[in-house]
């Protein structure tokens, strides 16, 4: 199982048949851009508030691998800007989906709310 590359085996196609062509925009002094591959979940997703109550809300997944790549650290994320389809969001908070190789073959689920 050592040798999975998920990044080139699952996420690759995924993100080529599902993902929307996204800008994240970090909440920072100079406003560092950065152009993504985001699958669009704004219809909503449940995502679980405390310990026994779930909500629906917006969401957009995006690929560790690519923020590396494109020198965005997660701790970056909060309060920055996603503009997807034609909309701005704003990212309240987001989370790891879980994935066999770790943090950084994985996706993490941005949590959005209308700017």
């Amino acid at each position: 199982m050592g040798l999975v590359d998920f990044d080139v085996l699952l996420y690759d196609p995924n993100y080529t048949v599902f993902g929307e062509a996204a800008v994240l925009t970090l909440d920072d002094t100079a406003g560092t851009t950065a152009d993504l591959t985001a699958i669009d979940e704004t219809a909503g997703v449940e995502v679980l508030e405390n310990a026994s109550i779930s909500t629906i809300r917006p969401a957009a997944t995006v690929r560790t691998s690519e923020l590396t790549e494109k020198g965005v650290a997660v701790a970056e994320l909060a309060n920055a800007s996603l503009t997807l389809n034609g909309k701005n969001w704003i990212v309240i908070s987001h989370h790891y989906l879980p994935s066999p190789k770790g943090e950084t073959q994985a996706e993490i689920r941005l949590i959005l709310e209308e700017s």
